[in-house]
């Protein structure tokens, strides 16, 4: 029994980053961030993929980044001037079972907050 259940919590663990969740954050001005919700790595290394739908008119730059409680340090680099209707497939060095999220970061020339939304997969 107690390997069934663990086959099983395996499979949920894993799946958790092959599908596309939603994201909606607010991207500080000036230069400001903003972070996606956390999902699990599933495969070493393979990029994470990103459909951006909207950003208040503005263009962001987005990366894969680690959440500070896993604590791995681990960036990916940045694709610039992401605008609504882009789909990006995101390079990264994050491990498998590694928690990450997106991180959105506006240019020092945004006068105003905005608000990107989208979804994405960290594969």
């Amino acid at each position: 029994m107690a390997t069934v259940l663990g086959i099983l919590g395996f499979a949920s663990f894993a799946e958790a980053g092959n599908n596309f969740i939603k994201y909606d954050t607010t991207v500080g001005k000036f230069n400001g961030n903003g972070y996606s919700n956390t999902q699990t790595k599933v495969v070493d290394g393979q990029k994470a993929e990103m459909s951006h739908t909207s950003n208040g008119g503005y263009n962001v730059d987005v990366r894969t980044d680690f959440d500070i409680t896993d604590g791995d340090g681990t960036t990916g680099p940045w694709a610039r001037d992401v605008k609504a209707g882009d789909s990006r497939k995101l390079t990264n060095g994050h491990n498998a079972g590694n928690k990450v999220r997106l991180h959105f970061s506006n240019d020092i020339t945004t006068r105003v907050d905005t608000q990107a939304k989208g979804s994405w997969a960290s594969n």
